[in-house]
Order: C-alpha cells, then structure tokens, then sequence
C-alpha cells in the first residue's frame, strides 16, 4: 500500500475542524428540533452556527480540491441545516399557536382528540393568530 502524499493530508488536515463543526452542529439542529418549545429555540442557533461554518467547509474544502465524498456532504450537510433552521424558525414565529398544539399533543389519548388539536392549530395558523408581534 502506498504511503499517503504529505500534501493530500495537509490539505485535509486544515478542513477537518470545519467539518466535524458542521457534522455536530447538523446533529445538534436535528436533535433540538425535535424538543418541544422553548428548548427548539436552540435548534434555530445550532441551525445558523451550522450554516456559517457548513459555507466556510464548502469553500475550504472546493478550493483545496479534496476528495469527491467531501466535495458532496459537506455541502449537503450545510443545506440540511438550512432545513433545519426554516423549518424551526417558522415553528418558532408562530410560538403560541405551536406551543398550545404541543401542549394539546402531550395530553391527549384518543385519535378524535389529536385530530382536534390538528384543526385547532391549523384554524390558528390560517388566521394567523398568535403570530409573534401581533
């Protein structure tokens, strides 16, 4: 087996923390995401720390031409945290109509009673009632 080329590794070896940040900080916005209100606002900071470095490791790593593995997750990675991020965001601006439909959700037994909570939220969001600022 040939020894791996000093430059190859060089060049890895200056992407690598860019990397394992994004690859946390994907795993943390998933994670959080799924807690319930107030704590899902972290997934929102996890999701916009792991944008901004997810931009920084693609650049970092299409500029020092590293392997093609590379070249597609970090950037699918970043683009999955973005996900992320919009997606919780958009939980978060409609904060009182989310955290009624979570509370409703976590006490409720029968399917006609989480099919209520469903109408409720969503009659809520249409009207946009409970919309951060109004």
């Amino acid at each position: 087996m040939p020894a791996p080329d000093e430059d190859a590794v060089a060049r890895l070896a200056a992407v690598t923390g860019w990397v394992r940040a994004v690859v946390l900080l994907v795993l943390l916005a998933y994670l959080t995401s799924s807690l319930v209100l107030p704590w899902k606002i972290a997934s929102v900071a996890f999701g916009w720390a792991g944008v901004l470095c997810g931009v920084v490791a693609s650049v970092k790593v299409l500029r020092r031409k590293l392997p093609g593995v590379l070249r597609v997750t970090v950037p699918l990675a970043t683009l999955a945290c973005l996900l992320f991020t919009v997606s919780t965001s958009t939980q978060v601006l409609f904060y009182q109509p989310t955290s009624d439909y979570e509370q409703c959700m976590a006490t409720t037994v029968t399917d006609r009673s989480q099919a209520q909570c469903k109408h409720d939220y969503e009659q809520k969001l249409s009207t946009l009632q409970g919309v951060i600022g109004t």
